[in-house]
């Protein structure tokens, strides 16, 4: 808790200000910082007594101690003590030894409390988030199921009730690639990546969308996780929506930073502890996909990626069987089909219209027509004669288009 940075250049201050050397004292007598450096580690048996006698309240002599007198003020020349105290628990002595005008020592007492209060607040705050982090990796970790009592009391003890409904939120923060940035890795350091981690872990807890039952930590160094608790209910179309809400508030919370490019995803709302991991999975396949689709930044839900992830679900089989024979062709044909899976997919995507199609794509409806007739004529398959034709042109584009984003990464 002592920060000595802070302490030493008070009690250096305060000594040459009324000539008189003055030390800090733990409960248990010994120096730990002094205005002479060789006192420290010194043992002081007074300060013991002192501690053992409760005399907290106001500045006490040792003489006091011998005499078994009630505490007054203590006269020149003897040695003095005051209590410093956090939270009106007593965590040291402030000790000096004759003549110090009493004004200066109350505003040194005063100081010092002040700044081993904050002391305490910060490792209180590190030591709680560190805990959150154990609970949380346990939690989603291979062994959750076969924990589930034990994790269920450990949560309880730490204020989170996990009988209630809960879906994992996964905000990936992913360095950006800027001048900044890396003038600060090729110094070797990332004091204000991790400064800036911390202020967003800070931010996200207390926004207003977060309760006391959201379990917020950082799960790997890229990844800070919410469990998010919702009130038991049946209605989960409806949790669903508030999801989708969050996930969009907390993404234009943290986007603003200048350092980390921001990725949302959650999965699915589960009400069993095993069920974390897989809530927690699905956001970061979310969160993948959404990489391959080229969305480095945003809130993904599934409803925006859906071709993409029906692609990346087809069995190899039919992959091999119907996309890859279909994507030679399209292939060999060189630029214009390529053009063309372009304008069949736009033309799917707007409802079949043609003047939509062409409109978006600035083209004549003419064009339009001919690019789905030649496109027919290259696949064998007529985007106006049905669901069949129609998905696999859909899939044939989001094939190749993911396709393309993992050569251009590798």
């Amino acid at each position: 808790m002592l920060q000595q940075e802070l302490i030493q250049p008070l009690l250096d201050r305060a000594a040459a200000t009324g000539r008189v050397v003055i030390e800090i004292i733990n409960p248990d007598g010994v120096v730990i910082a002094s205005s002479d450096p060789g006192r420290v580690h010194s043992l002081r048996p007074e300060v013991q007594e002192l501690t053992a006698a409760g005399l907290y309240c106001r500045p006490v002599s040792s003489s006091e101690v011998d005499a078994g007198a009630t505490p007054v003020v203590p006269a020149k020349d003897e040695n003095h003590f005051l209590p410093l105290t956090v939270n009106e628990q007593l965590v040291a002595w402030l000790g000096w030894q004759g003549s110090f005008p009493g004004e200066t020592a109350a505003l040194l007492q005063a100081s010092l409390e002040g700044i081993l209060a904050a002391a305490r607040r910060r490792d209180e705050q590190y030591y709680t988030t560190r805990e959150e982090e154990a609970l949380l990796s346990a939690l989603l970790g291979r062994e959750a199921a076969s924990r589930a009592e034990e994790l269920k009391l450990r949560a309880l003890n730490a204020g989170y009730d996990l009988n209630l409904p809960r879906a994992v939120i996964v905000l990936r923060l992913e360095p950006k690639e800027n001048r900044y940035f890396n003038i600060n890795l090729h110094l070797g350091y990332d004091v204000t990546r991790e400064q800036l981690k911390s202020e967003i872990l800070e931010h996200v807890k207390g926004d207003l969308y977060i309760t006391a039952q959201d379990l917020v930590a950082f799960y790997s160094e890229d990844y800070l996780v919410i469990c998010k608790a919702f009130l038991d209910t049946d209605n989960l179309p409806r949790l669903y929506q508030a999801l989708d809400v969050i996930g969009k508030h907390l993404y234009d919370l943290v986007s603003g930073n200048h350092l980390f490019s921001v990725q949302v995803a959650y999965g699915s709302i589960v009400k069993e502890i095993a069920g974390l991991r897989r809530s927690y999975q699905e956001a970061v396949e979310l969160i993948s996909l959404g990489s391959a689709c080229g969305k480095s930044n945003g809130f993904i839900d599934a409803d925006t990626i859906l071709f993409e992830a029906l692609a990346c679900a087809l069995p190899r089989r039919l992959t091999s069987r119907y996309l890859e024979p279909l994507l030679q062709k399209v292939e060999a044909a060189g630029e214009e089909g390529i053009q063309l899976l372009e304008t069949v997919e736009a033309f799917i995507d707007n409802n079949m219209n043609i003047k939509q199609t062409a409109e978006q794509l600035h083209l004549h409806r003419n064009t339009v027509t001919n690019r789905l007739e030649r496109i027919k004529q290259l696949t064998g398959l007529d985007p106006a004669t049905g669901f069949r034709a129609i998905f696999w042109l859909k899939m044939l584009a989001v094939y190749r288009r993911l396709g393309r984003l993992h050569k251009h990464e590798d």
